[in-house]
């Protein structure tokens, strides 16, 4: 591997070679709400759409008793989540699998799952119509769709998206959580809006982001590199995270939760505020 090597990857392979825990926007804590808000038991069947490292796919499995499908584009990020199941428990090991495969073109039939699971990876898609109504095809009957998307509760200057959407190597388009709610009906009028939440993120001091890139460099595949190597990825890493940090300023996710209905259900009018 050389410094070309690292200045050269994209960004889901260079995020496998750190192998960072590619988290859900909210982390734990939104996997953690999820189990709150929808039933989960032995027999629910999750597809995790985007699943990268298997953070997502994984954490669930630690905290319910379901059986979880994972699927991702990167052959590095499966090969990644692979590696982490192979290292837990055997009942782990039993109940989750990771497969490379396109939310265009989901590998399962209609009407497979309980409940699929999206968390940022939607907003890297272009063609989000098409997505959508493949969570819809492969969703049983009011089955329930969480999308746990990045959202901007405040316009970030067009520089920060140009610099994100460089970075992650797709054109970002930033969307408030309306945004995403009206893209879902756009693709499909068979999903309902079942649950919403919002939450907001913050920026994290210089000295935290240093932290956490020496972190990384201090990992035993990744320390007994050259030091021109290292000095590649530390300077790539840094220079990913002043963005996506600035970005921060601007930024939150929502959790929502929609429903596939097969009959349209009257407005409720007096509702809690």
């Amino acid at each position: 591997m050389t410094k070309t090597d690292i200045e050269q990857m994209s960004y889901t392979d260079f995020i496998a070679l750190l192998d960072e825990t590619n988290r859900c926007p909210g982390g734990k804590k939104t996997i953690r709400r999820i189990r709150e808000l929808v039933h989960i038991d032995d027999k629910t069947k999750i597809l995790d759409v985007g699943s990268n490292t298997g953070f997502t796919s994984l954490e669930l499995a630690r905290i319910t008793s379901a059986n979880i499908s994972g699927i991702d584009v990167s052959e590095s990020c499966v090969s990644q989540a692979k590696k982490s199941l192979s290292k837990d428990t055997e009942s782990m090991r039993s109940r989750v699998t990771f497969q490379v495969a396109s939310a265009y073109s989901i590998p399962f039939p209609d009407d497979n799952f309980d409940l699929i699971m999206v968390g940022g990876a939607t907003g890297f898609m272009d063609d989000k119509s098409k997505a959508i109504r493949e969570y819809l095809r492969v969703l049983r009957p009011w089955g329930f769709l969480v999308m746990s998307p990045l959202t901007y509760h405040t316009q970030p200057p067009q520089q920060i998206v140009d610099d994100i959407s460089k970075i992650i190597g797709t054109t970002i388009k930033p969307m408030t959580t309306e945004d995403w709610v009206n893209t879902v009906y756009v693709a499909t009028k068979d999903f309902e809006l079942y649950f919403n939440e919002p939450h907001k993120l913050s920026p994290r001091t210089s000295r935290e982001i240093d932290e956490y890139i020496d972190y990384f460099l201090k990992k035993d595949h990744v320390k007994n590199l050259s030091e021109v190597v290292k000095g590649a990825i530390r300077n790539r890493w840094l220079s990913i995270l002043k963005v996506f940090n600035e970005n921060h300023k601007f930024l939150g996710y929502s959790i929502i939760v929609f429903r596939k209905r097969l009959v349209v259900e009257e407005p409720e009018l007096f509702i809690s505020t």
